[in-house]
């Protein structure tokens, strides 16, 4: 008896996250579920028995790092679970800050200023829970969160209404909103049973190269971006000369240099001399991965307007698909006219989470 329930309790030794596919429009009818779309790092919450570990999108062991979450996950009522979810920080105004994530991480009692908001339910006691719809998969999750200590939080959602949603979502100032198939099963990769819409675009990237600037920042002007392509190939994507803090530019120097190669970086469209702004180049091996936030492509596929976010530890180059040049296109549906009221933009809207509001 002692062996089979063992057997039982075992869980699998991967799982493919189920990715979010970018779409210019959210979808209407009760079919979909929506959620805020965080800004942060994306981890798995593993438990068996007592034992606890807490994995980052790039399968990094962020348990140690995140002592009081490991905490929580052992106070819940179950033997063992998976579960899917943001490790996130929230700024003055309510909202879900990358920023202020990256200064808090791995700082010293930095975990207080943290929030895990679980989105997923992907085994409980045993069960491979994955091919279960989605609503039954949040319901399952409400049960077993329903006394959870913080920094656990259960991700609220809305059902149907995904334009207004979104509408909502950017207008409280938040990054925009995850739609979800409330009939689908749990399924590695971007299938189109999540979908994403944002406020502002943006995108991770490697980083090929960087070339030099003028006057503070002579020793780092702009970073050079790209994506995989095909083959060993890669696509360069544009370049990034904002959004850089002085005190970061020195740790980023660092890593660049260091990953300096004479011979340049394989790309299937090299950027010009204009696309450069006549700087040289200084190519590097891509091993680092940054966010940015831009304005749309231009006619060559570039970033337009580009400003960088940070720098992504949770994520690794084999990881990126560039999605946001392959975004899908979809028909806009209608929008919700305003004589529907306040009442109706309550029931269908999203809410931001809240400084110490569940």
């Amino acid at each position: 008896m002692a062996k089979r329930a063992a057997t039982q309790e075992r869980l699998p030794s991967r799982v493919d996250l189920q990715l979010a596919r970018l779409v210019p429009a959210a979808p209407e009818g009760r079919e979909w579920l929506h959620e805020v779309k965080f800004d942060g790092y994306r981890v798995l919450l593993w438990r068996s028995a007592e034992r606890v570990r807490i994995s980052s999108r790039g399968d990094q062991d962020w348990t140690a790092k995140l002592p009081a979450t490991a905490s929580a996950m052992r106070s819940l009522t179950c033997h063992s679970c998976i579960l899917d979810g943001e490790l996130i920080t929230i700024d003055a105004a309510g909202v879900s800050s990358f920023g202020k994530l990256q200064q808090r991480f791995g700082a010293s009692a930095g975990e207080t200023q943290l929030q895990v908001m679980v989105f997923d339910l992907l085994w409980l006691n045993g069960e491979d829970w994955r091919e279960r719809s989605q609503l039954a998969r949040k319901e399952g999750l409400a049960r077993l969160l329903r006394a959870a200590p913080r920094p656990l939080r259960l991700t609220s959602y809305a059902v149907g209404r995904g334009p207004l949603a979104a509408r909502e979502a950017c207008q409280q100032g938040l990054e925009g909103i995850v739609c979800k198939s409330a009939a689908a099963a749990y399924a590695g990769g971007r299938g189109g049973a999540w979908l994403k819409v944002k406020c502002v675009q943006a995108d991770e990237y490697a980083i090929v190269g960087y070339t030099r600037g003028q006057g503070a920042r002579e020793a780092l002007g702009s970073l050079l971006l790209g994506s995989p392509g095909a083959g060993s190939r890669w696509r360069y994507c544009g370049r990034v000369g904002t959004g850089f803090t002085q005190a970061a530019i020195p740790d980023l120097l660092r890593r660049l240099q260091g990953a300096r190669q004479a011979r340049g970086v394989s790309l299937l469209n090299p950027p010009t001399r204009a696309q450069l702004r006549g700087a040289t180049p200084l190519w590097v091996r891509p091993q680092l991965v940054v966010e940015v936030q831009f304005r749309g492509l231009t006619e060559e596929g570039l970033l337009r307007q580009a400003s960088l976010k940070g720098l992504r530890p949770d994520r690794t180059v084999g990881s990126l698909t560039g999605a946001a040049h392959d975004a899908v296109k979809l028909r806009r549906p209608a929008q919700a006219g305003a004589k529907h009221g306040r009442a109706r933009r309550r029931r269908g809207g999203v809410a931001a989470p809240r400084p110490g509001v569940a």
